[in-house]
């Protein structure tokens, strides 16, 4: 048989807390939520969109629950379509009980239980099937604990989820992915020695800046560890790398269009071809061609000496001749 497309998924998030009003206002405000009674008069707070449909819900944590060393927190339901029969695995398994399991009208059936390692979850089979708004609002679910394979093997065996590859994220920590087959659910890691941190589920609620969101965080109470909120319960942010933000800061690639100054600087290059001196090279031969006629005139001018001397040779010799008789 099938499991129904809910089973091994993150479907609801509850906030247990000790002043519910308070912290109703804290969250609408800094992810624009809308609260207000799951029904006239009744202490169930539910959280939704703008467009009405429930993301989340919040309540007092109970005086047993306090007694039982339960604190403020973020808890995370996992979808199962046999709540009672999740519950029994579970406990053979190594979990106990914090909720029985119970009918809650018209919403569903319900348990909340404490794995090995002491990390909270709940078990939860909707009366009808959910939306998306809940896995949208909530896009992410981290698991702290102290062995961190042991805690995979024990989801693995309730849920069946599948692992991708550990990661080295450095500093000695290893971070472990799973999901149901398709796109990564949540994570894990091992909590390091020396940290005093319990075992705990942890939210990440999806932000259009998780810089915005935090600075809004610390601005109405809150705390930066990852996120306190102002009665210390710890939640996470998360938003999408700024993907269509990058292409916008890549246009300068575009760019190599030239400008009007940068079609002159090639202009500029080319000023050193015009001073290789082509013309500088004639220059020696065309000095040189007036010693030649220098040249040819004196020796004119020497050949036209002897000339001159035959001349008054013939003229002396002239002179020098008797005289006829007449």
């Amino acid at each position: 048989m099938a499991q129904p497309s809910f089973h091994g998924r993150f479907i609801w998030h509850e906030l247990l807390c000790n002043d519910p009003e308070n912290l109703t206002g804290f969250y609408s405000r800094l992810f624009s939520w809308r609260a207000q009674p799951m029904s006239p008069g009744s202490p169930y707070t539910i959280f939704s969109a703008g467009d009405g449909v429930p993301l989340a819900g919040a309540m007092r944590l109970s005086d047993e629950a306090r007694a039982m060393g339960a604190k403020a927190q973020w808890l995370g339901y996992i979808g199962s379509n046999d709540v009672d029969a999740t519950v029994a695995k579970a406990l053979g398994l190594g979990a106990w009980i914090l909720k029985p399991a119970e009918d809650i009208a018209t919403v569903g059936r319900a348990a909340v239980l404490i794995d090995p390692q002491g990390a909270r979850f709940g078990v939860y089979r909707p009366a009808r099937e959910p939306g998306g708004a809940n896995a949208a609002a909530f896009d992410w679910n981290e698991l702290g604990a102290r062995d961190r394979e042991a805690a995979l093997g024990f989801y693995r065996q309730l849920f069946g989820w599948v692992a991708k590859p550990p990661m080295d994220m450095g500093g000695g920590m290893t971070y472990q992915t799973f999901g149901l087959g398709g796109p990564d659910i949540g994570g894990m890691y091992a909590i390091q020695a020396g940290n005093p941190m319990s075992p705990a589920w942890l939210p990440y609620m999806h932000h259009a800046s998780a810089d915005q969101a935090g600075t809004a965080a610390v601005a109405a109470g809150g705390k930066l560890l990852q996120l306190l909120d102002p009665q210390g319960v710890m939640f996470a942010v998360h938003s999408m790398p700024a993907v269509a933000a990058k292409p916008a800061a890549a246009k300068p690639a575009a760019m190599p269009k030239p400008t009007p100054k940068a079609a002159a600087k090639p202009k500029a290059k080319a000023k050193p071809k015009a001073k290789a001196k082509p013309k500088a090279k004639p220059k020696p031969k065309a000095k040189a061609k007036p010693k030649a006629k220098s040249r040819t005139k004196a020796k004119v001018k020497s050949r036209a000496k002897p000339k001159a001397k035959a001349r008054k040779a013939k003229k002396t010799a002239r002179r020098r001749r008797p005289a006829r008789k007449k």
